[in-house]
């Protein structure tokens, strides 16, 4: 790292999700990203010395993970249980499922 380089995000930071470290270039993400609204970012990065620039583009897909609540299918279940059916114990009283999203991480390329 040259010292007196200075980076920063200079298109493609939609709602300032990214914020940069100026003095080293390390990219964060700056706040919540949803991908039900935004799926991809490109992101251009400007380093420069006061005397010359260079600039990158950083690729970032957004993975969707489960962000919402598990679902029961129904509002309420209702079983019935005779006094003989403790026997054989434990014994199941009712399957209840839930639907649900499998969880992935963001990929930054």
């Amino acid at each position: 790292m040259a010292a007196g380089v200075r980076y920063k995000i200079s298109s493609g930071n939609i709602g300032n999700v990214f914020a940069i470290r100026n003095t080293t270039g390390a990219l964060y993400v700056a706040k919540a990203l949803d991908y039900e609204k935004i799926k991809k970012y490109e992101l251009r990065l400007t380093a420069s010395d006061n005397f010359k620039e260079n600039y990158t583009t950083v690729l970032i897909n957004v993975r969707d993970v489960n962000d919402n609540p598990p679902v029961f299918e129904k509002s309420s279940y209702r079983t019935q249980i005779t006094e003989e059916d403790d026997r054989g114990l434990p014994k199941r009283v009712l399957r209840i499922e839930t639907e649900d999203r499998i969880v992935v991480p963001v990929d930054l390329q």
